[in-house]
């Protein structure tokens, strides 16, 4: 009996800590929801891509609800993929597409890359470096992107 109560605690403690699974919107617009204390979420754009090679993907978000944007872009948020649903790493603003996946990393985590245009900014792509803790809140801040650091880098968001 003990040994069948032992191995239905395990399997509940397993089970119970599966990672979040690509496509798993549900849990994504809960965190969505979370962020911008809206139901239901604002509209936006999404890709699943593990940025930290955890073995459990993550999510990039672009804000596209017109309450989220302005002259130089929209929100853009990306959430860590955890065993209870996403967490929030870091929220950015005036963000467009096309957001790109590149091969580098820095402090463990891909480096991405955001088009920015407008709001007093020069246009183009440009770089967005993981510090440890988050990405960048100001693409407009942010280096431009050379192209051979392109070489690799995979669309996560279209501006389609």
């Amino acid at each position: 009996m003990r040994m069948l109560q032992h191995s239905l605690l395990l399997a509940i403690l397993f089970f119970s800590a599966t990672p979040v699974l690509a496509g798993d919107i549900a849990a994504l617009e809960k965190a969505i929801k979370n962020w911008a204390m809206e139901v239901p979420p604002p509209s936006y754009k999404h890709a699943f891509v593990d940025l930290n090679e955890d073995g459990t993907d993550d999510a990039v978000v672009l804000i596209t609800d017109n309450q989220y944007c302005g002259s130089g872009g929209c929100s853009f948020l990306v959430f860590k993929g955890t065993s209870y649903g996403f967490q929030k790493i870091s929220s950015s603003t005036i963000t467009t597409a096309p957001i790109l996946v590149l091969p580098e990393k820095k402090s463990g985590w891909h480096t991405l890359s955001v088009f920015v245009a407008g709001g007093g900014a020069k246009s183009g792509q440009v770089l967005m470096r993981f510090n440890g803790t988050k990405y960048p809140n100001n693409p407009s801040a942010q280096p431009k992107v050379r192209r051979n650091e392109l070489k690799g880098a995979k669309t996560l968001i279209s501006d389609k």
